[in-house]
């Protein structure tokens, strides 16, 4: 999209207090989920663990993930990051290192990387 001078940007917000967890499908056959031991234990403790988060005095504000946007839109075309993780990263942004390094490989042996170039307005 840098060709047409669209700048394309992944907004990846962090765990935020939202209606998401609330709905959170847990397994409605207990006994079942119990019969895979501690594995099973999973789901809840994971929604458990991010609730609690969210109950806490350093709770994330979901305002975080508009004003990480209004930032970016406020960028200079073609300064943008491609990605930006907003909140606590549980290691997004290590992996998206890593993935940056191989999409470009990827790009560059398609012979494409004058594509991923920004284009000047």
């Amino acid at each position: 999209m840098s060709q047409l001078g669209i700048d394309v940007v992944l907004v990846q917000p962090s765990n935020y207090p939202t209606n998401i967890f609330a709905s959170a499908q847990l397994p409605e056959d207990t006994a079942r989920a119990g019969s895979y031991g501690e594995i099973g234990t999973i789901p809840a403790k994971m929604v458990k663990t991010l609730l609690d988060l969210f109950q806490g005095e350093n709770a994330p504000n979901p305002h975080d993930v508009a004003e990480a946007i209004a930032q970016i839109v406020a960028q200079p075309h073609g300064s943008r990051a491609p990605r930006t993780v907003v909140g606590q990263s549980f290691g997004t942004d290590v992996i998206n290192t890593q993935a940056a390094a191989v999409q470009e490989q990827l790009i560059e042996g398609l012979g494409l990387g004058r594509l991923a170039a920004p284009r000047n307005r």
